[in-house]
């Protein structure tokens, strides 16, 4: 299956499949009075971006390249949980120079670079290899293998004339290394996980959301993924998810709450999933340039609380995760 039909529309839904292709010029955007967009008029109503979280131990990695045609963006940091310490770097490219992000879902091709560091996003076969350098020198590589694992692959309508692909996994083996803040090689084992989220399409002028995903081995040493979101892809279904050994399992609507500056509060419509997160610190961005903007926090969290699923109820006891709430004008 092809995302875009012959008649230049989207398939909509959860695919059982990732699709083969994603042909942007097959897309007819039309503006909110019916007249046809094309050429660079088209191309800046277009994002996309790529997300991965590595979470080793005491270790949380988040890295990302976004393309929001007026701007390209890269950014890579490492927690350390037990030493309260991070490094941290991220860089924006004006109307998105040195930024090639590749959509597709099967093979695809990324990076971004900007003062000596590079970003680079490949994926072939099931694998997704990503490098992170320093003027030339590796201080990240990861091999992330995604078989075995049910990958959430939805698109839905989006304002009046726009769509959003998203396809996302959790708890996927991770291969390779990464430097710590002093310098030392850290391997990645057998109890490394890595998320992928890689989202594109015609989002809203003015958009936000919440979000928070999660990776853990559970008490009976099941690999246990949550996916939940707010604000964003709920017009034909949503992307809330819960991945038990790789095999997904839909979660229904959910409401985010913030009890206090710390700590927030998740509960499904269904009352089958509640959850409690305290957050510490916060990856934090905040532009306002009239035209465009973005406000941007992503906290490492700890995640507590239950999910009920198949009359089984999955504990979660202060599990790494990570919260974030996002507003957009672009």
């Amino acid at each position: 299956m092809d995302l875009i039909q012959p008649n230049g529309q989207p398939n909509y839904g959860r695919f059982s499949a990732l699709p083969q292709h994603i042909d942007l010029n097959q897309y007819i955007y039309k503006n909110p009075y019916g007249k046809v967009l094309t050429g660079w008029r088209k191309r800046l109503k277009y994002k996309k971006f790529k997300f991965c979280c590595i979470q080793h131990e005491h270790y949380t990695i988040g890295l990302a390249i976004a393309d929001i045609a007026w701007a390209g963006h890269g950014f890579v940091y490492v927690y350390d949980h037990l030493k309260n310490e991070v490094i941290e770097w991220n860089a924006i490219n004006l109307l998105a120079a040195n930024t090639v992000l590749d959509e597709q879902p099967l093979y695809n091709q990324s990076h971004f670079s900007k003062s000596g560091m590079q970003l680079d996003i490949q994926h072939a076969n099931g694998v997704r290899y990503i490098q992170v350098s320093k003027h030339g020198e590796l201080q990240l590589s990861a091999r992330i293998f995604c078989a075995g694992t049910d990958p959430l692959s939805l698109c839905s309508p989006t304002g009046i004339n726009g769509w959003t692909y998203t396809q996302k996994l959790t708890t996927l083996g991770c291969e390779g290394f990464f430097k710590n803040k002093r310098g030392n090689i850290i391997q990645f084992n057998e109890r490394t996980f890595a998320s992928l989220d890689d989202t594109c399409g015609f989002l809203r002028p003015e958009t936000a959301w919440f979000w928070l995903s999660c990776n853990f081995w559970d008490a009976e040493n099941n690999r246990i993924g949550l996916n939940l979101a707010s604000g964003v892809n709920e017009s034909f279904g949503n992307e809330n998810c819960l991945w038990v050994n790789g095999v997904l399992y839909p979660v229904a609507d959910v409401l985010f709450q913030q009890q206090d500056d710390n700590q927030w509060t998740i509960r499904s419509l269904d009352n089958k999933l509640n959850l409690m997160i305290s957050t510490g610190w916060r990856r934090y961005e905040n532009l306002n340039l009239r035209l465009v903007g973005s406000q941007f926090s992503q906290w490492q969290a700890k995640v507590s609380g239950t999910i009920e699923q198949d009359n089984k109820e999955i504990v979660l006891l202060n599990e790494y995760g990570l919260l974030e709430q996002h507003y957009a004008k672009w």
